[in-house]
């Protein structure tokens, strides 16, 4: 009997020590997205606005419509991506259902590290594509780029994202750089729980920007894909004298495989 329990305890010990070892050598993240699959992106978002005392409350809900393709080489898969409906109300009045992004495609190459090359878009409206083209990369293709290494609880990564808007109607254009810090909060049942900390700086036609954002996001590592987002920010605007003011801005995003 007691060699009996002497030898289930050195089984019992040595998985327990497996165990910590694979715990010890944290988690690998990629992206599995492979050609043929589709993605429906789900967003609610609401942006309450305060400008010399005007304020004014904005709510958002857009769909995005993502399909896989076969990529230019191995490891990497080129992704499209359409708004496929969106829906505007700003305080009290009828919600609006008109699609300024209709008929856009954004596409790019994307790695299964979560690297983006070869970004563009066409069609749609050619002056808001021309205009709102570029700023739209980030909003598109917000899957950041995992470390090539493991990540342990606790552990963090950061992605830097910048942008150029050019004018538009004698407008100047603007320039932004945001800088995301992801740190892994836990791993539970295939899902990996991600706090995520923002910071924007934004200038240009007379305006400059500067927003602080905290975030929760959920990795599925079975899917290789980010499936829920929410966001909970704070812009402070300084556009000339006595015309600073101020956004809150709340969304939540919520990706599904069709």
């Amino acid at each position: 009997m007691r060699r009996s329990f002497i030898y289930l305890a050195t089984i019992f010990l040595s998985f327990t020590l497996l165990c910590s070892l694979a715990y010890a050598g944290g988690h690998k993240f990629r992206y599995k997205l492979k050609p043929g699959d589709k993605w429906i992106a789900k967003e609610v978002s609401q942006v309450k606005t305060e400008v010399m005392g005007t304020k004014s409350v904005t709510r958002t809900k857009r769909t995005v419509t993502y399909k896989v393709k076969k990529g230019p080489k191995k490891g990497w898969v080129t992704v499209t991506a359409e708004v496929t409906s969106q829906t505007n109300q700003m305080d009290k009045q009828p919600a609006n259902k008109q699609n300024t992004l209709a008929g856009m495609i954004f596409k790019a190459d994307m790695h299964w590290s979560g690297e983006i090359r070869n970004y563009s878009y066409s069609g749609g409206d050619p002056q808001i594509a021309q205009y709102i083209g570029p700023a739209m990369k980030m909003a598109m293709f917000r899957f950041p780029e995992f470390p090539e290494g493991s990540l342990r609880i606790g552990d963090e990564f950061d992605v830097t994202h910048k942008m150029e808007m050019p004018g538009m109607q004698g407008m100047g254009g603007m320039q932004s750089a945001t800088k995301m810090i992801y740190t892994l909060e836990e791993v539970r049942k295939g899902l990996a729980y991600f706090s995520v900390k923002s910071r924007t700086v934004m200038k240009g036609s007379g305006m400059d920007m500067k927003d602080a954002g905290k975030s929760e996001a959920i990795f599925d590592m079975k899917a290789g894909m980010w499936i829920e987002h929410e966001t909970k920010s704070r812009s402070q605007v300084m556009a000339g004298m006595g015309s600073g003011g101020y956004t809150m801005n709340v969304s939540k995003m919520t990706l599904e495989k069709q």
